[in-house]
């Protein structure tokens, strides 16, 4: 069912029914369906439903879509409570409002007039309300893809891939965009089957129940993925990065409870939209704010506390020391290491007054992930001139190597690893290298 159960206490029940004003149909079906099974619809907020246990029977229910409520008015505004008196006469019921929506329902064996009448100016109104979701999830769409090949495709993909956060993050950006191209689908569907039923002088054509499984069978298998991640982040990733993910996961829920609040005290107030879209547009102004700052504050502090060369000794398998060089003790030796559900990444620098080591190394179980690293690898360091290309050594033939035409740049692909290493010392040969740093990192 598209409304998922989420719990039963006592005599209420709460449930989960994502919908669209264009899906309206959908939830009046949905609505007759609890009614049947004893349960009649009491508030929603969102997307979810909160019913009560009821006796009654053979109730009707109209979710009809009032598009001429704004996102800025409060929940009882004006417009909206002249709209459910001429409602109420009509016969009908009023239940609650969720946006630009308001419920209503009757008795079937009482005579109820029906709300709308003219189905050219339903039409406009459905469609009015509808659009300005589609072009949020449009404008939000962009905005996550642009972020993803920013994250993927033009910046180190390898910080991304082995952070659970980066993961997380991947994972609910795909999700969101899936979901969203979907819905527009759905709704540019919607408007072609709309048009045509009136062109025939027909009732407007809703998306019904049954149309609307899909999408929900798609929602609750990204949610259970992106829940699934999100335990791993917070129960089974590493204990001493567990306290700050969760810290950073809590930063990011400021917003919703500023505007949680706010909303609260526009709906208890009577201000004008003027006045509550000033409040609204500085509310999030401030919770962004407030956000960039903890987290830009939170950054600074733990990387002045820790320690940039923490990391396990047994990771670092290669050294300045393995090519005749003595690491200094004045912080020149930088290594770190982090590690994700796919990947795990360490990096590694030394350097004294004439010489220096660095290179970075992403492991992982998954082919794909090796792959798309060291495609996207070789892309930006290409990108970069530094004109990287496939070399011939005497190194296993499972491990293609890559180098740079002044032989200071080297990348080495395994079946599971994928090293970036540069080197600028002299005093030993090409091949001399690689065997040493195939031995400590690819063995």
């Amino acid at each position: 069912m598209y409304g998922g159960e989420i719990m039963i206490i006592k005599d209420t029940k709460r449930t989960f029914f994502a919908f669209s004003p264009y899906e309206c149909a959908a939830v009046e079906e949905y609505l007759g369906q609890m009614v049947d099974k004893g349960w009649l619809l009491e508030s929603i907020k969102g997307n979810f439903f909160k019913f009560e246990k009821t006796d009654q029977k053979n109730l009707k229910y109209s979710v009809d879509v009032l598009h001429k409520v704004s996102i800025f008015d409060r929940k009882d505004s004006d417009v909206a409570l002249e709209y459910r008196e001429y409602c109420k006469a009509a016969g009908w019921n009023y239940i609650c409002q969720t946006g630009k929506i308001q419920i209503f329902y009757t008795h079937d064996d009482r005579e109820a007039i029906s709300i709308h009448t003219d189905e050219e100016e339903k039409f406009k109104s459905v469609f009015k309300a509808s659009i300005y979701n589609v072009f949020g999830q449009f404008f939000l769409t962009l905005m996550f893809i642009f972020n993803l090949f920013i994250q993927l495709f033009l910046g180190d993909a390898g910080f991304v891939l082995a952070s659970n956060l980066g993961i997380l993050a991947i994972v609910s950006a795909s999700t969101v965009i899936l979901m969203n191209c979907v819905g527009f689908i759905s709704f540019c569907s919607w408007i072609i089957k709309a048009r045509g039923q009136l062109k025939r002088d027909k009732v407007m054509h809703y998306n019904n129940y049954k149309q609307i499984r899909m999408k929900s069978i798609l929602t609750k298998i990204f949610g259970l993925l992106i829940l699934s991640i999100l335990l791993k982040l917070l129960i089974l990733d590493n204990i001493n990065n567990r306290g700050f993910n969760i810290y950073f996961l809590l930063v990011l829920c400021i917003p919703m409870i500023i505007m949680t609040y706010v909303k609260k005290f526009i709906n208890k107030k009577r201000y004008s939209k003027n006045i509550n879209m000033g409040i609204i547009i500085g509310s999030v102004l401030i919770s962004t704010y407030l956000v960039i700052m903890i987290v830009m504050g939170t950054v600074l502090l733990s990387s002045q506390e820790t320690p940039r060369n923490e990391v396990p000794s047994e990771k670092v398998s290669l050294t300045f020391r393995d090519f005749g060089f003595k690491e200094n003790n004045d912080g020149s030796t930088y290594s770190m290491f982090d590690k994700s559900i796919v990947a795990q990444r360490i990096d590694y620098s030394s350097s004294n007054e004439e010489n220096q080591l660095t290179y970075t190394i992403v492991e992982s179980n998954s082919t794909l992930v090796i792959k798309f690293y060291k495609k996207r690898l070789l892309a930006r360091l290409n990108s970069y001139g530094i004109d990287l290309k496939r070399i011939k050594t005497s190194l296993p033939s499972n491990i293609v190597v890559y180098s740079d035409i002044t032989k200071r740049s080297f990348i080495l692909v395994a079946e599971d690893k994928v090293v970036d290493i540069k080197k600028d010392f002299s005093g030993i040969s090409e091949e001399e290298f690689l065997n040493v740093v195939c031995k400590k990192l690819l063995y």
